[in-house]
């Protein structure tokens, strides 16, 4: 004889133990970000995880754990490999190119060698310019053995924000730990330390969007293997698209021509980064930038920098590394304008190429003295 179903019974205890499992994911916290099917069952990631809006065959996870793990550094470090790690923005990620035509990956195709070890880029930019997440990304890649660091700034990266971004949210805990340990005046701290996550927000439902993408994550990662790329778009540019001509505006973010940069520049996080490398030889980079030739190309270089604001930058950079020995690379007009893609930082693939051949005698000259 069947037993009789009551409804009401299976809906409560269904709803009890949803509650469970809830509760229980939250007090247990388990490292499902740390899990991942990359560098195992398909190869690691050429560059981070990010999407294009536009595109299903894309994703962009915010977790710096979930980033990592998928991430070829990841993978056991060959013992013939010199391995060399590329921290910087959207520029250093490659932004309007495919993995295979980055900086790392035109630098990879130099073939670099010293004392018969291969020297191996890793491409560990990604599109915020935050000096903060930078910091984030130096700390965790002192587990991935690198042999140097190479850490690509610009203005913008060093420049004090107003605002979070999604990545500082997504490592809020992190990020609050590295502004205390280093005193780093982060102006939107406050905001970050009083928006914490509640005890909802940490459970399996509060926790659906980030396990939505690690799980898109995971299976794309078969889509990639198979395709060898992370994108599946045409990605359109074209020689000579930056234009030349730039507004007359001298204004950078509020401030104006006789106005000290030293109270928006973070420059204590510069520190910081050389103090969380520790014993790992970090070389800072001044990153290539578009210099307009067009109208008010006298006023500004491109359409984010003024003439009087970048220049006092420089200045300041180049005096902070003299002051603290720090190797410093400035090379802000390294790159010709017509490698660019837009009038800003982005640059072509032959860009690419040119600007790693530039880069190459001096780690050369670094790592195989």
């Amino acid at each position: 004889m069947n037993p009789k179903v009551r409804p009401f019974y299976l809906i409560v205890k269904a709803f009890f133990l949803f509650l469970i499992v809830n509760v229980a994911y939250a007090l247990i916290k388990p490292p499902i970000t740390n899990i991942s099917i990359y560098n195992t069952l398909v190869p690691g990631l050429e560059r981070m995880p990010f999407g294009n809006g536009n595109d299903p065959y894309t994703i962009t996870v915010d977790n710096v754990d979930a980033m990592f793990a998928a991430h070829t550094i990841s993978a056991k470090k060959a013992s013939n490999e010199i391995r060399v790690a590329l921290v910087g923005d959207s520029s250093i990620w490659g932004d309007a190119l495919t993995s295979r035509t980055t900086l790392a990956a035109q630098w990879n195709q130099l073939g670099a060698q010293c004392g018969g070890k291969q020297l191996k880029v890793y491409n560990l930019g990604y599109p915020h310019p935050s000096i903060i997440k930078d910091l984030i990304f130096i700390d965790e890649l002192r587990a991935r053995q690198p042999d140097v660091i190479i850490w690509f700034v610009t203005l913008n990266t060093l420049t004090n924000q107003d605002r979070l971004n999604p990545f500082l949210t997504g490592n809020r805990e992190r990020t609050l730990q590295m502004l205390d340990t280093y005193a780093i005046p982060f102006v939107p701290r406050k905001i970050l330390a009083e928006n914490g996550p509640g005890f909802y927000e940490q459970t399996l439902v509060g926790q659906r969007s980030l396990l939505a993408r690690w799980i898109k994550l995971q299976a794309l990662g078969l889509v990639w293997s198979a395709t060898g790329d992370d994108v599946h778009h045409e990605l359109g540019y074209s020689e000579n698209m930056a234009r030349s001509d730039v507004s007359k505006d001298q204004s950078y973010r509020g401030l104006q021509p006789g106005d000290n940069l030293h109270d928006v520049m973070l420059l204590k996080a510069l520190a910081a980064g050389h103090a969380v490398a520790g014993k790992i030889p970090l070389v800072l980079v001044n990153e290539p930038i578009y210099v307009a030739t067009g109208l008010h190309s006298d006023v500004r270089y491109n359409d984010l920098y003024p003439r009087w604001a970048y220049d006092q930058y420089r200045e300041i950079l180049t005096a902070q590394a003299q002051a603290n020995s720090w190797a410093y690379l400035d090379m802000w007009s390294t790159v010709p304008s017509k490698y660019f893609i837009d009038a800003s930082l982005h640059i072509q693939p032959k860009g690419e190429k040119f600007f790693a051949e530039q880069l190459n005698p001096a780690l050369i000259s670094m790592v195989c003295p």
